[in-house]
């Protein structure tokens, strides 16, 4: 099981079934709510994911057409997001309590990646999102 929180707790939320991937987005965006060089994202089916606590305390804000970003309206934290009807997850790897049992798959958007930042190990690179047959086997 995967469990986390946000930064002052108020939000908790566990994920039943085990993970499917860990990637790493250099989008703009990204970089802009993670603060740093790359947004860290765990993904996992949504039918395990369930809020523990503090559900009444996210927000969420649309940061492009259809694209939302959640977070704790007291310690402004970043949280889960449910998407495609809440089939699926994506969880902000620095919320996950404990080993999420894996591992980070791939480097995306890196087209608009930060200039100050060098990507020096040897997973898989796009400049874009990775087309269709890249996510098969983590599905």
């Amino acid at each position: 099981m995967v469990e986390g929180a946000c930064l002052c707790g108020a939000v908790r939320f566990e994920i039943g079934s085990p993970a499917q991937f860990i990637n790493y987005c250099h989008c703009s965006m990204c970089r802009k709510v993670s603060g740093s060089a790359f947004g860290s994202f765990l993904h996992a089916h949504g039918s395990s994911f369930r809020w523990v606590a503090g559900q009444s305390s996210i927000a969420q804000y649309e940061s492009s057409p259809g694209n939302f970003r959640a977070f704790c309206r007291t310690c402004g934290a970043s949280v889960p997001v449910l998407e495609d009807n809440g089939s699926h997850v994506i969880v902000p790897a620095g919320t996950i309590n404990g080993d999420p049992l894996v591992r980070p798959v791939v480097h995306i958007h890196t087209a608009s990646k930060a200039p100050w930042h060098e990507i020096t190990d040897a997973l898989p690179q796009f400049e874009a999102f990775p087309p269709q047959e890249f996510w098969a086997p983590y599905e």
